[in-house]
């Protein structure tokens, strides 16, 4: 059966009207199968079948602009009608082709575009009549920004692309449009300045889309993962970003942005460590405040994941290092603590974060009750009751804090699990181990890569780069494009 589905859609159409209504009624299970509409016509002598899925297409323009045109032509003499005649003479929508695959008309039908099938004519016409249900394009959700523009992506896909339009206004933005998934095809589209994006870059992007083999693609999240350069790392070697306008910032860096049916973000491509730090603050602000945002991130990041490994360190295997008078408060605090520190930070990270997780999936109406009861009853208590020191929930709380300080949330998640990687090394050799694990990420990281190009660059190695990294510089001064960019950056042409 899966065999004569699989010749059914590999076939072209054929100029007998009856043969292909019957050939795309077996591909659309139209026996029992109530959305596929099948619509017969006739348009001066010739019969027409117009064929789409009810819900996907919009109703309206069927109605005005196919079958209302058609009619009007149904007085005219008989004459042989085929794809051109229908395209230029009859249909009103401006968005239509003539396509003689099978394959390629029933992808476009189930994705809410019109088939119009001919008879005595070996070709359909397919227009552009989506008009399934869509969210409005409306407020960011999780990269909220004090300056600057509000709008976010949403699910549909063509939405998506008129708002990378409207902040690229520009003839050398490219859509490029990408079939992916072998059982249920996903479209995915890349965008990318002609004249700035490295080609190599785009071709490798291309290339990795094309080649996933997956039956199902579910979003951009699974696309990212057949994509990606180490899939076995733990910071993401590609950016996702719900806001329009970074998008649109990276793309004029040179990057290349992907953009999925039914996922509200976009994927960014080659990125370095310092993109999952910056936000979209900073180019909305003066270059000192910006400057200022960024250091605080920064920092934030270094306490997030070097804080609780080096507090089990001092107090475990150097405490010598401390001030007396701080050693003996911790030594008072931990008196009647029954669990080794190492025991009372896991424990605190895993009810942070399981406080954190259940804050996320209960309903909105209640998780502000869910953070008083967490931070404040269980807190309370479980210091009251000596299972956890105050001093080690002072730790716990500054390392989350600087931990939600980061803007991308995937790679806020993979610095807990660096923290937690720190926090096994200080515990087991102390301070040792505390440069060790610290020298094992920053080797990891420097041996990562993002489509073929240095993770930490452009600081190691070194590479020309725009004066907007860990700093961010007068607006000015910010005249060089980023180092993967495929503009010359130098007097002697090299690239980045």
């Amino acid at each position: 059966m899966v065999d004569g589905f699989s010749m059914l859609q590999r076939a072209a159409l054929v100029p007998t009207l009856n043969d292909n209504v019957s050939r795309f009624r077996t591909l659309l299970h139209a026996d029992v199968n109530s959305d596929a509409q099948f619509r017969f016509i006739e348009c001066a002598g010739t019969r027409l079948c117009v064929l789409y899925i009810e819900g996907m297409a919009d109703d309206r323009k069927i109605s005005d602009f196919i079958l209302r045109a058609c009619v009007e032509h149904a007085t005219e003499q008989p004459r042989r009608i085929d794809a051109a005649y229908l395209m230029e003479k009859v249909v009103e929508i401006a968005q239509c082709e003539a396509e003689q695959r099978v394959s390629e008309i029933l992808d476009s039908v189930v994705t809410g575009m019109t088939a119009v099938l001919i008879d005595g004519c070996d070709e359909a016409v397919m227009l552009e009549t989506r008009g399934y249900p869509a969210r409005q394009v409306n407020r960011t959700t999780n990269e909220s920004v004090v300056i600057g523009a509000q709008e976010g992506f949403v699910e549909s896909l063509r939405t998506n692309m008129t708002l990378m339009r409207r902040y690229v206004p520009c003839s050398d933005l490219i859509t490029e449009c990408v079939s992916v998934g072998t059982q249920v095809p996903a479209r995915v589209t890349m965008v990318y300045l002609g004249n700035v994006a490295d080609s190599a870059v785009v071709d490798a992007v291309r290339r990795r889309l094309k080649g996933i083999d997956a039956g199902t693609v579910q979003g951009l999240g699974a696309v990212q993962q057949h994509i990606e350069d180490q899939p076995w790392a733990l910071l993401p070697q590609i950016l996702q970003t719900e806001r329009p306008d970074r998008a649109a910032s990276c793309v004029m860096d040179g990057q290349v942005v992907v953009l999925a049916e039914n996922s509200p973000y976009a994927l960014i491509a080659p990125i370095t460590l310092f993109h999952q730090l910056h936000a979209s603050d900073d180019s909305f602000s003066r270059w000192q405040y910006g400057t200022f945002l960024r250091l605080i991130r920064i920092i934030g990041m270094l306490i997030s994941v070097f804080l609780p490994g080096l507090y089990i360190a001092l107090t475990d295997y150097h405490m010598h290092l401390l001030p007396l008078s701080l050693l003996g408060s911790i030594a008072e605090a931990r008196a009647n603590v029954p669990f080794p520190i190492l025991i009372e930070i896991l424990i605190m990270e895993f009810s942070f974060y399981l406080i954190n997780e259940a804050g996320t999936r209960i309903p909105q109406q209640i998780g502000s009750a869910l953070g008083i009861v967490g931070a404040l009853i269980l807190g309370q208590a479980a210091v009251s009751a000596s299972i956890i020191s105050p001093i080690l929930i002072i730790i716990v709380a500054i390392t989350g804090l600087g931990n939600y300080a980061i803007p991308d949330y995937g790679f806020g998640i993979g610095l807990v699990i660096c923290r937690l990687f720190i926090i096994a090394c200080s515990a087991a050799f102390g301070l040792y181990g505390f440069c060790i694990g610290a020298f094992v990420l920053s080797v990891s990281l420097c041996g990562m890569k993002s489509f073929g190009f240095p993770y930490m660059a452009p600081v190691a190695p070194p590479r020309p780069h725009n004066p907007d990294l860990l700093v961010r510089l007068p607006i000015w001064l910010q005249k060089r494009p980023m180092y993967f960019a495929a503009l010359k950056v130098s007097a002697h042409g090299r690239r980045g």
